[in-house]
């Protein structure tokens, strides 16, 4: 028996181009660099707290990325990506559906309310002791619980990027 495979050259051709793309491109979910320093420092904070301005931490990123169900988006939408390459097809639409899905997925993870709850001070206001300044300096609460939620700057800038 003899077995022969007729395949479209220029699909092949396609197909290389669009793997060997899919192979040398990147993700990255989370704070965009577009995002600017502050946001950034802010988000560092968040992330691994602050004795002096009495903020604990509060991981977002990898927690959020980890869940199952944002894992499963986005290994759904990579798949995605892999068969479009595959079918010799632009995978770009894909890999922005997973870097989206991740981005949503760190949003959601901070609508859960991260654990611990913020301190009634933070909500509420009152007078706290800066150590920094060594005196006593009364902070106006935010009026709500929500941890690493305020302005909504932080919670609306979460993106994606992609690098090719």
């Amino acid at each position: 028996m003899k077995l022969t495979i007729h395949d479209d050259p220029e699909l092949l051709t396609e197909r290389l181009r669009a793997l060997k793309k899919l192979k040398s491109t990147e993700v990255k979910v989370g704070l965009p660099s577009s995002a600017g320093g502050r946001l950034h420092f802010i988000l560092a904070v968040q992330e691994h707290g602050s004795p002096i301005m009495h903020i604990p931490s509060r991981p977002v990123i990898h927690p959020a990325l980890a869940k199952d169900e944002t894992r499963a988006e986005m290994a759904k939408a990579m798949k995605a990506a892999i068969q479009s390459a595959w079918e010799g097809k632009n995978p770009r639409p894909d890999l922005e559906a997973a870097g989206q899905a991740g981005a949503d997925g760190i949003r959601a993870y901070i609508d859960s309310h991260i654990p611990p709850p913020n301190s009634p001070t933070t909500v509420n206001g009152g007078w706290i002791w800066n150590r920094a300044a060594k005196k006593a300096v009364y902070v106006k609460g935010k009026g709500f619980n929500k941890p690493l939620f305020d302005t909504g700057n932080l919670y609306n800038a979460f993106g994606y990027e992609i690098k090719e």
